[in-house]
């Protein structure tokens, strides 16, 4: 990845002032599209996605400062959000992003499936930009990213505790991958979430203690099951053609952050284990080849 500093924290400083969610209720996804492009080294292309987004519509969220802030009762009280957002951007200058990632996202993480992952995606998203470079416009994106989840935060399936043992992240890119292969039998928005919503924990896990990491992984699992419940994953995926880079062009030009999202998570998800469901997944999101 080329050095994206000054573009990726103008687009955080922009989408500072945008907001959470659109008028159609959809999340507004420009914070998180942004951090994908610069991992696609599509750095020339930030701009102009941050700028679309800014404006995008809907109300705009103002931090303010949490002294005395009692998150349990605040807990999934998106009336909350100035405050969620006021208290975790004090916790991060105060203790360090990497103390508030190992304590919240566990927090958190029963709510995984909140607002269709985006809690947890927006989260990973603006770990791996603060990860990169630790930047004020980065850690206000943390915080965003943090208070959203916790706002709209709402508990999913129940999880089975698992041991931590073995290569947790490894186990993560698994399940994606399995996600993607049910995304490629149906491959619908809902679909296409839990490949992007477990490479986002893929991205979380590595900032976790070993049985917060195993326990992420248990929520990986619970939510893919109900998601994917009626849909078998394809056995063969088809063998992959496009070029990367290709992918990477056609998800910029259709302006769908989340082919853009989809393709950087299947890249990384190929490059760590091979499976050519990835590959496919990023080939039909793009409209490079027929599911």
């Amino acid at each position: 990845m080329s050095d994206t500093t000054p573009a990726l924290d103008e687009a955080f400083e922009r989408m500072a002032a945008a907001s959470f969610e659109l008028p159609n209720g959809f999340v507004n996804h420009g914070a998180m599209a942004c951090e994908a492009l610069a991992m696609l080294d599509c750095i020339g292309d930030i701009d102009s996605w941050a700028r679309r987004f800014a404006s995008a519509g809907g109300a705009s969220v103002e931090p303010v400062a949490a002294a005395g802030f009692e998150w349990r009762p605040a807990l999934g009280d998106y009336h909350r959000l100035p405050a969620w957002i006021g208290y975790f951007a004090q916790a991060i200058d105060h203790d360090g992003w990497p103390a508030v990632v190992a304590t919240w996202v566990p927090r958190l993480m029963p709510a995984l499936r909140t607002a269709l992952f985006h809690g947890a995606i927006r989260t990973a998203h603006a770990v791996r930009a603060i990860d990169t470079t630790d930047t004020p416009p980065r850690r206000g994106g943390l915080a965003r990213a943090l208070g959203y989840w916790a706002a709209r935060y709402r508990e999913g399936q129940p999880a089975v505790p698992l041991p931590a043992a073995g290569d947790v992240q490894l186990a993560i890119v698994r399940a994606a991958a399995d996600g993607a292969r049910r995304y490629l039998a149906r491959p619908d928005i809902f679909h296409l979430h839990g490949v992007t919503g477990a490479m986002a924990v893929e991205i979380l896990a590595a900032h976790l203690p070993a049985a917060d990491g195993a326990a992420a992984l248990a929520h990986v699992h619970a939510e893919h099951a109900a998601l994917y419940a009626n849909t078998q994953p394809v056995a063969q995926p088809h063998p992959a053609s496009p070029h990367g880079s290709d992918l990477a062009a056609a998800a910029v030009r259709s302006l769908d952050p989340h082919q853009v999202k989809l393709v950087e998570a299947c890249q990384r998800g190929l490059a760590a284990t091979g499976e050519p469901a990835f590959a496919a997944a990023a080939e039909t999101v793009t409209g490079l080849r027929d599911p």
